[in-house]
C-alpha cells in the first residue's frame, strides 16, 4: 500500500491551519469564562464551550501526529508542508 505523499502533506497543512485557528478559539473561550466569572454569572456553559475547544485542539494534535507517523517524519514548519 503506497501513500500519496502530496495528499498527506495537504491534510497536514489543513490540520496545522485548524490548530492555529483553534488556538485563537481557545483563547477567546478562556477570556469569556474569565469575564463571565468576573461578572458573577454562571459560567458553566462558557466552561463547557472552552472544554470543547480544548478537546478539538487535542484532536488536531492527535491527527497531526498520525499524519506525521504516516509520512515517517516530523514536520514543524508550515512552509515545509504548504503544497
Amino acid at each position: 500500500m503506497s501513500i500519496d505523499h502530496e495528499k498527506i502533506l495537504r491534510q497536514l497543512a489543513h490540520v496545522h491551519n485548524q490548530a492555529a485557528e483553534g488556538d485563537g478559539s481557545v483563547a477567546r473561550h478562556r477570556k469569556a469564562v474569565a469575564e463571565v466569572e468576573h461578572n458573577g454569572q454562571d459560567a458553566s456553559l462558557a466552561r463547557k464551550m472552552l472544554a470543547y475547544a480544548e478537546h478539538v485542539q487535542k484532536m488536531n494534535s492527535v491527527e497531526r501526529q498520525r499524519l506525521e507517523q504516516i509520512l515517517g517524519e516530523r514536520v514543524d514548519e508550515r512552509e515545509k508542508i504548504e503544497v
